[in-house]
């Protein structure tokens, strides 16, 4: 029985916390939270207009329309950062081109006034873009990660000093000829040079740039050093700079760390990239021994892109150019008997050289778990499954409830700590394998392996951590998702550059396109409107997932969506002590008990390097 197995597997920590609707009564059967009174109908799912949204409130509408330019704003700075390091070096080409031709006589300034002005504006347009770009190079962390800091500084200060040499040779008008005529003659003679007031903006820029960049770089330890400063500068006055974060309380509802996280600065990996497994196991050593180092290492030599250059790079552009041909599916749907909702699952058979559906009984079987507000047409999806099919191979791709094209029956809306709609689909994976098994009278089912991606790979390395031995799965991969999704709370640059694109879209399709009137009627009307308000993940879980499910807090879910999340975080996150490497309080990632691959990138800009969870993999590894 379904029910009986999520029960008994972590004690229903699967399905756990069960919503409660207007507080209606509970009680505890045992293992399983249930409601003892029948739930209100859901409402009806469909899109919704905005002036709905906002109760018919054309100011409110107004005041939420000036947050929808965040995924604009972070737009415009994420393409800066992706050819910052291509920019920077043209700018100062051209700007030490144009000097050493101007020196040498090669090149002779205009001497129409109105031409000259069109080459000078010219210059600023250059100088600005040297400036910005150079200073991206100088503290970002995943340049200054690729790079180090001498490379971005060197093509920073050489761009300031081209820019004021610039500013200083530009000459401004002076012509002082009141009449229409005499003001034409000195701009053909060209003794009207830029505008004053354009100069003088010009010269300001320069100023505000190498102002906020020298601020940028003292504050790269997360502004300890500048705090300290200053505290020892004020420590005669009766101002006070505190120098420590705010300790966070978890005994209060009320308290969003979202507002107390310090920001990290320069975050750059203290984890060396590489093969962590366990070599006093066996198994693990044997799987290891059969993968070949140029199939798991990252490298132009090993097929890596020679131009994607940085994390931003490597995970935008092929987002945006790689396209996969649409692949066939057949959907079926199983349900989770815990709350009634049928799952749905397309299921991509590979074909026979008649192009017919065939199912090969000597190939792995794989059980996808796709993103957030994903599903089995994305590209990456569309790509395993291509590969995959091509070996024969059997996909099954799990559809996150109430996303894609699929409805919800209750209220049970998708959150990432739910991790029994996989425990169901595994399990009627399995059956119907055995019965396959069975059928053609072999000893053995075929293997049925787990891969995520991202907040999938989140769901799936916290099912097979919870699970253990009862895991339904014989292997797993998870990628780019996260062990420790606590650390992800003071991620300061994806929430500022990549999560406004994605928060508006899942807000977009999944609030105002299909479930807004369960939110609406599920949150008060202060909360409805923070949820259309956001412009990160992060705060679109407060009141999406943490309000609507009944979670304590966000760190209470994002510890219970987490495999690492049943132990103290590292790096200090709370303002406590790490754990002791040396120890063995692992927590429930000890528990894995199959073959279990994270693969997590160091230089991710969406999920940040330390959701690894710790900074000892080895001693992780060694642990299960």
């Amino acid at each position: 029985d379904e029910v009986e197995e999520l029960s008994f597997i972590g004690r229903g920590a699967f399905e756990l916390p069960s919503i409660t609707i207007h507080n209606s009564p509970v009680k505890n059967d045992g293992n399983i939270t249930r409601l003892t009174s029948q739930l209100p109908p859901p409402p009806i799912i469909g899109s919704i207009s905005l002036l709905e949204l906002h109760d018919h409130s054309i100011g409110q509408l107004l005041v939420t329309a000036t947050t929808m330019t965040a995924p604009t704003i972070a737009m415009f700075e994420l393409w800066l950062r992706f050819f910052a390091v291509f920019l920077c070096p043209l700018c100062l080409a051209w700007m030490l081109h144009r000097e050493i031709a101007t020196s040498t006589g090669s090149i002779k300034y205009a001497t129409n006034g109105t031409t000259k002005e069109m080459e000078d504006n010219k210059k600023i347009a250059v100088c600005i873009a040297a400036l910005a770009s150079s200073a991206v190079l100088f503290t970002d962390s995943l340049y200054v990660y690729e790079y180090g800091r001498s490379f971005g500084f060197s093509l920073f200060l050489m761009s300031n000093i081209m820019a004021l040499r610039c500013a200083s040779s530009m000459t401004t008008g002076r012509a002082n000829n009141k009449g229409k005529e005499n003001k034409n003659r000195a701009k053909k003679e060209g003794r009207i040079g830029l505008p004053m007031p354009k100069k003088l903006l010009f010269q300001c820029a320069i100023s505000i740039f190498l102002f906020l960049t020298t601020v940028v770089f003292l504050r790269s330890d997360g502004g300890h050093a500048m705090e300290a400063v200053l505290q020892r500068l004020l420590s005669a006055s009766s101002i006070n700079v505190s120098t420590n974060a705010e300790p966070i309380s978890s005994d209060s509802k009320s308290y969003n760390p979202l507002d107390h996280m310090p920001n990290p600065g320069i975050d750059l990996p203290t984890i060396d990239p590489g093969l962590y497994y366990s070599s006093s196991n066996p198994f693990i050593s044997s799987i290891v021994s059969h993968w070949p180092e140029s199939s798991r290492t990252y490298s132009v030599d090993n097929g890596a892109t020679p131009y994607l250059l940085t994390g931003d790079q490597r995970t935008g552009i092929p987002f945006i150019v790689n396209k996969v041909e649409e692949q066939e599916y057949v959907r079926v749907w199983t349900q989770n008997r815990f709350d009634g909702e049928y799952l749905a699952l397309d299921i991509a058979f590979p074909t026979n050289e008649k192009g017919v559906f065939v199912h090969d009984l000597d190939t792995p079987v794989y059980l996808v778990l796709h993103g957030l507000n994903g599903g089995s047409h994305e590209e990456y999806v569309k790509d395993l499954v291509k590969r995959r099919r091509a070996e024969h191979c059997t996909v099954i791709v799990l559809i996150a409830r109430g996303m894609m094209d699929t409805k919800m029956a209750g209220w049970n809306a998708f959150h990432g700590a739910r991790t029994g709609d996989v425990d169901i689909a595994a399990r009627t994976l399995r059956r119907g394998l055995s019965s396959l098994a069975d059928a053609n009278q072999r000893s053995k089912r075929q293997i049925l392996a787990g891969v995520g991606y991202s907040m999938g790979a989140i769901i799936l390395s916290n099912y097979v951590a919870r699970s253990g031995t009862h895991c339904a799965l014989d292997a797993a991969m998870a990628i780019s998702g996260g062990l420790d999704m606590r650390q992800q709370l003071n991620f300061k640059r994806s929430m500022r550059l990549w999560q406004p694109m994605l928060t508006f879209g899942l807000r977009d399709d999944i609030i105002i396109g299909k479930y807004g009137r369960h939110y609406k009627h599920r949150l008060t009307e202060d909360q409805f409107l923070k949820l259309l308000r956001v412009t990160s993940i992060s705060a679109l879980d407060v009141e999406a997932i943490v309000t609507y499910n009944s979670f304590d807090s966000l760190l209470h879910y994002y510890s219970e969506m987490s495999a690492m999340g049943d132990r103290d975080p590292e790096f200090q996150l709370l303002g406590s002590t790490d754990p002791d490497p040396s120890g063995d309080n692992w927590g429930r990632i000890a528990n894995v008990s199959i073959p279990f691959a994270v693969l997590q990138a160091l230089d991710d800009p969406l999920v940040g390097w330390r959701t690894v969870g710790t900074d000892n993999p080895q001693g992780m590894v060694d642990s299960g």
